[in-house]
């Protein structure tokens, strides 16, 4: 392991003391969920969002395996790109993957709940089973509950029943339809996101561009890969993710992807515009 260098140090320290304050203070009697979900980030139409959380986010995580897994990430690779790219340019990186993980993120949310909301308007002029399946035949619904603990896949299947059977009021079971679309929408708009996930990303990508020969691995598949082709592979293991949407998959993948993007096209900028002093060359397979 390479040793800290300063920005790395310091990104290190104010993430676990953040976990620290949110994690550990609840056992001393202190109950720390508002702040946690002040600090989190909510989808711009929420109304728990603030433009704090566009920057406070990234100092989030969601448990001890989150965090983990992310300041490992940014302890393995932060402090050679900081050796070679300075302090400053270094955190300019790893913020502008972070923006670029918040801009995906958000930008994927406002599709999908376009999208969702066009079939809600076609299921209220025309209140079909067709069209009600075409909403919730693309939603993984089975291991989401109500408030109440109630299954939506259980009130999913009464609405079709009620439309099939054309049993009941109609107008009443148009709205228990439209109603139950809704619902869905305004979830899938307050999901919070948390984490340097997307910051990370940046910073793997980067170090893809400049060490594109070194091998890498991940810890439950000990094969080494060279990163010109780990990253890739990583990236489109999110996309597919990140379009499945898996009821048992909570991660924002799309923010991975956005961190991905920025830190990897500033990192090739750099390269070709100004080349740190030792890495002219491509192959390079080991860090000089």
């Amino acid at each position: 392991m390479p040793p800290l260098t300063p920005i790395v140090k310091n990104l290190l320290i104010i993430n676990v003391a953040v976990f620290a304050l949110i994690f550990l203070l609840p056992y001393l009697g202190v109950d720390t969920r508002e702040l946690a979900d002040y600090l989190a980030l909510h989808y711009p139409t929420s109304d728990r969002f603030h433009p704090i959380q566009l920057v406070s986010h990234f100092f989030v995580h969601g448990g001890l395996t989150h965090i983990f897994f992310n300041m490992f990430g940014l302890v393995m690779f932060g402090p050679l790109l900081e050796a070679r790219y300075g302090g400053k340019r270094f955190l300019i990186l790893y913020l502008a993957a972070a923006a670029g993980a918040v801009a995906l993120h958000f930008g994927y949310t406002w599709f999908q709940i376009e999208r969702l909301q066009d079939i809600l308007a076609d299921f209220q002029s025309d209140p079909t089973l067709a069209n009600f399946n075409d909403f919730f035949g693309r939603i993984d619904v089975k291991d989401l509950t109500m408030d109440d603990g109630t299954q939506v896949s259980t009130i999913v299947a009464n609405i079709q029943n009620e439309i099939v059977l054309a049993k009941g009021d109609p107008a009443q079971t148009v709205r228990d339809g439209a109603g139950m679309m809704q619902e869905y929408i305004d979830f899938k708009a307050s999901i919070p996101m948390v984490g340097a996930s997307g910051a990370l990303y940046g910073v793997v990508a980067a170090f893809a561009i400049l060490y594109p020969d070194f091998k890498l691995m991940l810890i439950f598949l000990p094969i080494p890969i060279k990163a010109r082709y780990f990253v890739p592979v990583l990236l489109a293991v999110d996309l597919f993710l990140g379009i499945m949407e898996y009821s048992w998959d909570p991660i924002a993948h799309f923010a991975h992807l956005g961190g991905a993007v920025a830190g990897g096209l500033l990192a090739y900028y750099w390269y070709k515009t100004d080349p740190p002093a030792g890495s002219r060359r491509w192959d390079t397979g080991v860090p000089r």
